[in-house]
């Protein structure tokens, strides 16, 4: 599933069942590192572990910086605890917007990819979550 369709099918699972108040949301910005180094064009899924609750998502910029998306319009996470995907992409250029740089693809190990491999606790307030993975 290319990047655009896979952020696509995230925007539609996060709206559905929200409501004009929905959750209180905070924001959740971080880092993303692969060996200590930026992992560029990482997707961040953030599963909250409340029954029925709406993901969020984000993904990294060249320096390996996230900030998440709770819908199209709503930025940040739901407070409480969630389960964190990491995973990475091949891109094309017909995956990215007009005139943005194919990223340089970065496996990583499929440890991050599983549900629960990686947590964060979202509080009230700002957050500044970073995740520093290693190959091995």
């Amino acid at each position: 599933m290319t990047l655009t369709r896979r952020i696509g099918c995230l925007l539609l699972l996060s709206l559905a069942g929200c409501g004009s108040d929905g959750p209180e949301l905070s924001e959740v910005t971080g880092t993303v590192t692969l060996d200590g180094k930026p992992l560029q064009g990482a997707i961040l899924t953030f599963i909250p572990e409340a029954p029925g609750a709406s993901t969020s998502y984000g993904i990294t910029d060249a320096e390996g910086n996230y900030s998440l998306m709770y819908s199209r319009d709503k930025s940040g996470a739901m407070i409480g605890t969630h389960k964190v995907e990491i995973a990475t992409e091949k891109l094309t250029a017909d995956d990215m917007a007009d005139g943005q740089p194919v990223p340089k693809y970065v496996p990583i190990p499929k440890k991050y990819k599983e549900p629960g491999a990686l947590t964060a606790d979202v509080k009230s307030g700002d957050n500044d979550i970073d995740f520093e993975l290693t190959s091995t």
